[in-house]
C-alpha cells in the first residue's frame, strides 16, 4: 500500500521548505506510483516451486518466528517500513507478510508502504524536513542518501556487528555506502548484480562462443557482427538508472573515474577519461541499436525480450520475465561473467540499504533494530530464495558455493563470482559522498557519454570532457 499519512501542518511546513512537489510526487499526489511491471518487468508468473513466484508468502520463516529477546519492550510499538517497489513483484508480497509476522509475533504494530525506487529521494527528503513519516526505509540506486542524512540517522553499530558474528564481513561496496564518520549508518542488506545477458543462438550464428566473450572489446566486436543482421547490443545513453551502473563498470574497467580516490579533486582530465569516452564512442558506432538516447529502464529489458536484441548488461529481471512469458527465448538466454576491461574487471551494482529515522518514536526505532536482528537470522534462508536470486548478498559467508538458488541452477552459476572487491560504488574510488551522489542522481557522466557518442563537434570528446569539468566543479564545490 501507498502511505499519505502527513497531515495538513506538515504540508504547510513542506511547503514553507520548498519541498511539498517532492512529497506530492513521493505520495502520488500528483499522479499514482507507477506499478511495479510499469517500473521493470519482472517475473510476475515465475515457477510455480518457488513462494514467491506463486505470490503465496513463504510460511516457514516468518510463521516459525520466535519473539525478539527484548519482546516485552516492543509491546504497542510500531515499525513503518517505506520499501521501493521490487522488480520481482512477488518478492513485495512476502516480504510485507514477512514484516507483518514479526510484527505479530512481537506485539508491534508493522506494515510496509511501497513506491517506486525514484520517488525514494523526494520521499526521504519530506519525511526530515516534517520530521514525520516512517521508521525503517530502504535506499535503492541512486537513493544512497546516508550521508545527506546523517544528523537524521539512528547509529546500528549494534545491528550490523550483530549482522557481521552472524553473516561475515560486509563487502568493501556495502561498507562504503554504510560505514563513515566510525559508525554505521545504513545496514547492508543487499545488492543488484548487473551482468551480461546475451543471446547464445545470435553470438553462435556469428562464430563466437559465448562462453569465450570475456572482455568489453570481445563485446564490440560480436556487436559488430549482429548489428548489421539487426541485432545489436542495447545500452541506454539516457537519464536512467541503467545508463548510469552500465557506463560506470565500463568506465571503471578503462581505469578511468570522475573523482580522484580522496573523493574531492576531479580525475575528469586524463588519458584514460578520453581513451574511455573514445572506446565507448566506438562501441555505440558499432555495436549498439541507435534507440538507446530514447530508453528509459525498461527499455533494454523489452528489446532482449523482442527477440531482437544479440545482448543487454543488466539485472536479472528481465530474465525471470522472459523466463514466465517466453520459454523459447529464454532456453537461448545466458548469464555471463563481470567484462573485463584493459586495467580492471569491475562491475558497478546497485545496492539496498535500510536505515532507521532518529526522529521516529523511541520505542519505534527499537522495534525497527530488532526486526533488522530478525531479518539477519533469516537472510541465509530468505533473501536469495524469495526473490528468485535478484537480491544478492553483502555478507561474506552467505556466498559460499553452492549458493542458494544461483549454486543448482548452471544459467545462474555465474551469479556466485560477482562479489567482493570486484564490485565498486558510486564516486569510485573515492566514497560515495554527498557530492557523487548528488553528481551521478544529475547523470553528469551519462550526458558526458551522450555527447561524446553523438559527436556533433570535432572534438566530441573534448567537449564531453568539458562538460563534466563544469558539472564537477557545480557538484563538488570547494
Amino acid at each position: 500500500m501507498v502511505d499519505n499519512s502527513l497531515t495538513r501542518r506538515q504540508m504547510l511546513r513542506l511547503g514553507a521548505l520548498g519541498v511539498v512537489g517532492a512529497v506530492l510526487a513521493a505520495c502520488g499526489g500528483t499522479a499514482p506510483a507507477a506499478s511495479p511491471a510499469a517500473s521493470k518487468p519482472a517475473g510476475s508468473a515465475a515457477p510455480a516451486t518457488s513462494a514467491a513466484a506463486s505470490g503465496k508468502p513463504a510460511a516457514s520463516p516468518s510463521s516459525s518466528a520466535k519473539p525478539s529477546a527484548g519482546a516485552a519492550s516492543l509491546q504497542g510499538a510500531q515499525l513503518r517500513v517505506l520499501a521501493w517497489s521490487h522488480f520481482v513483484p512477488a518478492y513485495d508480497k512476502f516480504f510485507d507478510q514477512f514484516v507483518k509476522d514479526w510484527g505479530d509475533k512481537n506485539g508491534v504494530k508493522a506494515s510496509v508502504d511501497h513506491i517506486t525506487n525514484t520517488d525514494i529521494p523526494g520521499r526521504a527528503a519530506a519525511e526530515v524536513a516534517a520530521k514525520a513519516g516512517h521508521d525503517l526505509i530502504g535506499f535503492n540506486g541512486v537513493g544512497q542518501l546516508q550521508r545527506r542524512f546523517k544528523s537524521s540517522l539512528v547509529e546500528l553499530d549494534d545491528v550490523v556487528q550483530y549482522a557481521v558474528n552472524k553473516l561475515g564481513k560486509v563487502f568493501r561496496f556495502g561498507e562504503a555506502y554504510n560505514h563513515f564518520d566510525d559508525h554505521w549508518y545504513g545496514f547492508p542488506e543487499f545488492y543488484i548484480a548487473i551482468v551480461p545477458l546475451v543471446r547464445n543462438d545470435l553470438f553462435q550464428s556469428v562464430g563466437e562462443d559465448p562462453a569465450k566473450v570475456t572482455t568489453w572489446d570481445d563485446y564490440r566486436r560480436v556487436g559488430q557482427k549482429l548489428k548489421p543482421k539487426g541485432n545489436p547490443g542495447g545500452f541506454a545513453i539516457s537519464h536512467c538508472n541503467d545508463s548510469q551502473h552500465n557506463w560506470q563498470s565500463i568506465m571503471y574497467s578503462f581505469g578511468a573515474n570522475w573523482v580522484k580516490d580522496d573523493g574531492k579533486t576531479s580525475n575528469i582530465d586524463t588519458p584514460e577519461m578520453r581513451e574511455a569516452l573514445q572506446w565507448m564512442t566506438g562501441f555505440y558506432k558499432d555495436a549498439l541499436t541507435p534507440e538507446v538516447f530514447a530508453w528509459d529502464d525498461t527499455s533494454d529489458n523489452r528489446w532482449l525480450a523482442s527477440g531482437q536484441g544479440g545482448y543487454i548488461h543488466d539485472a536479472i529481471s528481465s530474465y525471470r520475465s522472459i523466463e514466465s512469458s517466453n520459454k523459447e527465448l529464454f532456453e537461448k538466454i545466458s548469464i555471463q561473467p563481470i567484462v573485463k576491461g584493459p586495467k580492471a574487471a569491475l562491475n558497478r551494482p546497485d545496492t539496498n540499504n535500510m536505515i532507521v529515522w532518529n526522529f521516529a518514536p523511541k520505542q519505534n526505532q527499537e522495534a525497527a533494530k530488532e526486526f533488522l536482528k530478525f531479518y539477519t537470522d533469516q537472510m541465509p534462508t530468505v533473501l536469495l530464495k524469495e526473490s528468485l536470486g535478484y537480491n544478492m548478498p553483502m555478507f561474506d559467508s552467505l556466498f559460499k558455493k553452492p549458493m542458494t538458488v544461483l549454486g543448482p541452477d548452471p544459467k545462474l552459476a555465474a551469479l556466485q563470482d560477482y562479489k567482493g572487491d570486484d564490485l565498486t560504488t558510486i564516486g569510485f574510488p573515492g566514497p560515495p559522498t554527498t557530492e557523487a551522489i548528488n553528481f551521478e542522481s544529475n547523470y553528469v557522466f551519462s550526458d558526458m557519454v551522450g555527447i561524446a557518442v553523438r559527436g556533433n563537434s570535432k572534438d566530441a570528446i573534448g567537449d564531453a570532457i568539458k562538460f563534466g569539468q563544469e558539472q564537477f566543479a557545480k557538484f563538488y564545490p570547494k
